[in-house]
């Protein structure tokens, strides 16, 4: 992804990618029906939910209710909160229920965090991820060295170039994380908005 001032630190830049875990990148399938955001500007990302052939087969008609770990600033819903401002404030960035351990309810430990990109189906990114005491604040941290990590895996050419990661097309700054989602087993995507301001 491209590189952006740090109003805060004049040398400083960061690179993302898409959302991952899937960090942040992936998906809320077509079975999610979220509220439309708000904002004229702001539009979520087409999903692309991770589903082995296998999978889907033998789990086909037993459709299961899927876990939605949702963020946003506060007295808002399904906005989602912008990925630059998770990393360039850390702590500092408001989050509604920023000390909540996200996790830990659902019992989960570990995740597998799946980023699949529009454009960029042939591009496999996938991390194991300690969750296990993790807040909603400490997430910010996580993704933000999610998103750096993968960045370079999308520099290859996109077949949807609305979605094109580059300095002309989508950057960091444009990232809105909606949610993360529970697709299958231990699979986690990232429910994506963009705001091309």
């Amino acid at each position: 992804m491209s590189h952006y001032a740090n109003p805060a630190h004049a040398h400083s830049s960061a690179r993302g990618g898409h959302s991952q875990p899937h960090a942040l990148s992936h998906a809320l399938g077509p079975q999610h029906h979220a509220p439309a955001n708000s904002s004229s500007t702001r539009h979520r990302m087409p999903t692309v939910e991770y589903k082995p052939t296998k999978w889907a087969a033998s789990m086909a008609g037993n459709a299961r209710q899927k876990r939605v770990l949702p963020f946003d600033l506060p007295g808002q819903s399904n906005q989602g909160v912008s990925m630059r401002d998770l990393s360039n404030r850390g702590p500092n960035a408001p989050i509604s229920g920023a000390g909540d351990q996200i996790f830990a309810p659902l019992g989960v430990q570990k995740i597998s965090l799946r980023i699949i990109w529009p454009g960029y189906q042939h591009v496999e990114w996938n991390r194991s991820i300690d969750v296990s005491s993790i807040t909603r604040a400490g997430w910010r941290t996580k993704s933000h060295r999610i998103l750096l990590g993968s960045s370079s895996a999308y520099e290859t050419p996109s077949s949807a170039t609305h979605y094109l990661i580059s300095p002309a097309g989508v950057r960091f700054e444009h990232l809105y994380l909606v949610s993360l989602t529970n697709t299958i087993d231990n699979v986690w995507q990232a429910d994506v908005a963009l705001d091309l301001r």
